[in-house]
């Protein structure tokens, strides 16, 4: 009986042991390029077979932390070939990291621009608040975020629209401050974006879906969550900071007739993952129903 306790005990030593190694050491630097093709019958046919590369939460750190794997999810990104980047916020973890953000974001390729939205953690604020922490490098306002993105080529939407010219026809793309935090305002992002208009809308919260609003745009491109970061059988997602965990902790959703579409982002704060691995997210846009 004692032989067999020991055996047991032993195994499930080594089964953790494996299972935290893994999640520590190899499965966050597994990173995925996700493929979606998503049919829109009210996009114009002058936009048809648009791809959009969205990367979200590189969460550098300013120590030079996670350089490395924004540097790979950007080479992937430009072998996509695509019309259009889009950026979901989180991108530092800590403003003391834009020194090394920058020369990532100026390698990334696109023939109608990439755009971003900023997180809470770009507003140096690791949770739902307001005021920015004081530890981690001195803040950045939102005006002085949109000078140093320029730099790299990166416009900043806050709470704002941008009409992009393609093929004749305009596509807008929206973008909303963080949500998290209390930042967003989507009225005021729509309010130069005419009713019938076709547009997309980047917000680093999935939450922004609860906007009554939300019905005006066809397709949401959020991260923050990181997927969960730890998937557990059964019990699902397990640190996903949003409401509905299992409908908008990750991958595609649709609420009413819009699409949300959540990144597990391509790194985290807390570099832990377990059955969640970052991600690439490449989309094609069809014109159509299905």
């Amino acid at each position: 009986m004692g032989e067999w306790v020991f055996l047991i005990g032993s195994a499930v030593a080594v089964s953790a042991a494996y299972l935290a190694w893994w999640s520590i050491a190899i499965e966050p630097r597994r990173l995925a390029v996700e493929r979606y093709l998503l049919r829109l019958p009210q996009m114009p046919r002058a936009l048809d077979n648009l791809t959009i590369v969205f990367l979200s939460d590189f969460h550098l750190l300013p120590s030079g932390f996670g350089v490395e794997l924004a540097e790979r999810a950007v080479l992937l990104a430009n072998e996509a070939n695509p019309d259009l980047v889009l950026l979901g916020g989180d991108l530092v973890h800590w403003c003391g990291a834009v020194p090394h953000l920058l020369p990532v974001l100026r390698r990334l390729r696109s023939r109608y621009g990439v755009f971003a939205v900023l997180g809470n953690h770009d507003h140096h604020c690791p949770w739902r608040w307001q005021r920015p922490a004081p530890w981690g490098g001195k803040p950045l306002s939102p005006h002085e975020w949109g000078e140093l993105l320029a730099h790299a080529h990166v416009h900043l939407l806050l709470n704002e629209a941008i009409a992009l010219d393609i093929n004749g026809e305009k596509l807008w793309v929206v973008g909303v401050d963080d949500a998290y935090t209390g930042r967003a305002d989507l009225a005021k992002a729509l309010a130069s974006v005419p009713e019938d208009a076709f547009a997309i809308l980047l917000s680093h919260s999935p939450d922004i879906v609860d906007d009554p609003l939300l019905r005006r745009v066809a397709l949401v491109l959020s991260g923050h969550t990181h997927g969960g970061q730890i998937v557990l059988p059964l019990l699902g997602p397990f640190l996903a900071p949003c409401r509905e965990k299992r409908r908008r902790a990750r991958g595609l959703t649709k609420v009413g007739g819009t699409w949300l579409l959540v990144s597990r982002g391509v790194s985290a704060g807390l570099p832990v993952r377990f059955r969640c691995p970052p991600e690439v997210t490449v989309v094609t846009l069809r014109t159509g129903a299905g």
